[in-house]
């Protein structure tokens, strides 16, 4: 879908550092087999993203009482908690995980060290905020909480006092409260707590909501700094709306509206966002009426259905024939294609069942589970029986990597083996299996494997797929999917990611460079490294755009097979 300039998305909407975190560390605990795991109140107030932490077996509990069993990990949410609860939590013997919030942490030791002193702590918060609660219990007895300047008036004379704030605090309010507070006191410290992504929120929504005629704040109703975002926005556009999803989007107003603003609370998924974005864009038609829309919802579909993703497996397994000299077998191609189709299929269906959602392909899921389900056990059903019918090593092969792919996504039918705990192992186990599949196989089929020609077709298999399921997961990341240490990305961090795939890529054009310094396969190879380097050109633009992201990123990455497939085509009739 292409972009209308009249709406614009808030580059600060999303989660906030401290709330990545504390769902980053919940995910490994789950992954690592440990549990039953429960939170002591919900990890972060967004209601759909705790409904996917309690699919996959994260919950929230009140008291420590409904916590019966003996091998509980208890988990202490991002909002904290006070010092008498952590003792009573720690006093169970049972493994606690303080996912507490790091700058919420700052704040509990700027009033304890002040507390100290003889300061009395005068929080500007939410009376009864979560946060709020843990921040009283380390102020000790002489503590109060006001929610503005008009509370403040209202405090008993006080000789000492340190001036703290809830970090999701509105600037102005905490400033406002502070000078009326420094009116009626005689000595005062002023610690500015408000973390730094609540201050560039709060900013950037100030100059967004002066641009535009209605804006969008996506978030929680019980979320305390997307509540705060919203009183913001309403004192600068009269035509502000709280949402929590899509779906309460009134159509009228976003039609009638000529310029339109979306933000979002700290503990709202960025797919959450990108959703009422895309149906923004959908509502206000701004896309033409054309020949090419309509390839475009083709596509889209393709792509969310994992089509596309068959059709690029039948593209790489038709370039993996041709590297190795193999003559282009339909069954091998069919069978390839239905096999990568029936896995991705099975594992997208899975995600959804556990939680994990998409911008786009949540309705589709939704809506036709079943179908779907279907279709991916009848394409892997298909793709066995074209491999039995080749033969039995062919069989055995296909056999086992599709029921290691299918079986992927149910972490728990592993325990604590490990087998698929290691950082990128989705990544690791997708390019396997594609290599196996659209390489070695063709190579077994025509009696040419573990030749030289075979291994290369092979390793080209293997870091094509590694780098497009790589890249594919950045974008998951981005939009604050629930995704763990499965994804490379999220297991080695920005940097070393982005350093694994430019290595990648040089390797890869130095290899097939090589090959054609040596004059092996001299127009094939000439196309491949052409298409390889079209697709590094895409790719650092992709990096500096920070993408793929939607399903043309998709469709983009997934197409590199496709490009590679029609250049090792035309080659051939060189």
């Amino acid at each position: 879908m292409q972009k209308d300039p009249d709406v614009i998305l808030a580059a600060t909407a999303g989660f906030c550092p401290g709330v990545k975190k504390a769902i980053d560390r919940v995910l490994e605990l789950a992954q690592s087999g440990k549990g039953p795991i429960y939170t002591l109140g919900p990890l972060i107030h967004n209601t759909q993203v705790i409904k996917m932490l309690e699919a996959k077996g994260i919950h929230a509990v009140e008291s420590l009482s409904e916590v019966k069993d003996k091998g509980a990990v208890i988990v202490i949410r991002a909002h904290g908690i006070t010092p008498e609860a952590e003792t009573e939590v720690r006093s169970l013997g049972l493994e606690v995980v303080d996912s507490t919030c790091p700058l919420v942490k700052n704040v509990h030791s700027v009033i304890k060290r002040y507390a100290a002193q003889g300061f009395a702590t005068v929080i500007v918060g939410d009376k009864g905020h979560a946060e709020v609660v843990g921040l009283m219990g380390y102020a000790g007895q002489n503590a109060f909480v006001v929610a503005g300047p008009e509370e403040a008036e209202l405090l008993p004379p006080l000789d000492k006092v340190n001036i703290v704030a809830q970090t999701t605090q509105e600037e102005d309010v905490f400033l406002k409260t502070s000078e009326v507070i420094k009116r009626r006191v005689r000595q005062v410290v002023l610690s500015n707590t408000i973390c730094k992504p609540t201050r560039d929120r709060q900013h950037e929504t100030v100059d967004l909501a002066g641009k535009v005629d209605l804006m969008i704040v996506v978030g929680a109703k019980h979320s305390a700094n997307t509540a705060r975002l919203t009183a913001l926005c309403e004192r600068l556009c009269p035509r502000t709306i709280h949402i929590e999803t899509d779906k309460e989007l009134d159509a009228a107003m976003v039609r009638s509206a000529r310029r339109i603003g979306i933000t979002a609370g700290a503990s709202t998924p960025g797919w959450m966002t990108e959703r009422v974005l895309s149906r923004i864009q959908k509502t206000r038609r701004w896309e033409a009426r054309s020949v090419w829309n309509t390839l475009g919802k083709a596509l889209e579909l393709l792509v969310d259905s994992c089509a596309y993703t068959g059709l690029s497996a039948v593209g790489l397994t038709y370039v993996c024939m041709k590297l190795q000299g193999c003559r282009p077998e339909d069954g091998l191609l069919v069978m390839a294609g239905l096999f990568v189709f029936s896995l991705h299929l099975i594992n997208r269906i899975a995600e959804k069942g556990a939680g994990s959602s998409e911008t786009r392909k949540i309705d589709l899921f939704e809506t036709h589970r079943l179908p779907l389900t279907a279709a991916a056990f009848a394409s892997g059903l298909i793709s066995l029986s074209l491999a039995l019918f080749m033969g039995i090593p062919i069989f055995a092969v296909v056999f086992l990597c599709w029921l290691i792919g299918a079986l992927f996504p149910f972490r728990f039918l592993y325990g604590s083996t490990g087998l698929i705990d290691f950082p990128g192992s989705k990544d690791i186990a997708t390019a396997l299996g594609w290599g196996m599949v659209c390489a070695a196989l063709p190579g077994l089929r025509q009696g040419i494997v573990f030749t030289k020609a075979n291994y290369l077709a092979v390793v080209f298999a293997i870091l094509l797929v590694f780098m497009r399921s790589v890249m594919l997961g950045i974008s998951a990341v981005h939009s604050d999917l629930i995704v763990g240490r499965e994804n490379f990305y999220k297991a080695l961090g920005a940097r070393r990611t982005y350093i694994t795939l430019a290595s990648l890529q040089v390797l890869l054009t130095g290899i097939l460079a090589g090959l054609l310094a040596m004059g092996w396969k001299g127009h094939l190879v000439a196309a491949l490294l052409a298409g390889n380097l079209v697709f590094m050109a895409g790719s650092a633009l992709g990096h500096a755009r920070r993408i793929p992201q939607g399903f043309w990123g998709e469709a983009a990455v997934d197409g590199q097979f496709l490009l590679l497939a029609l250049l090792a085509w035309v080659s051939g009739r060189l």
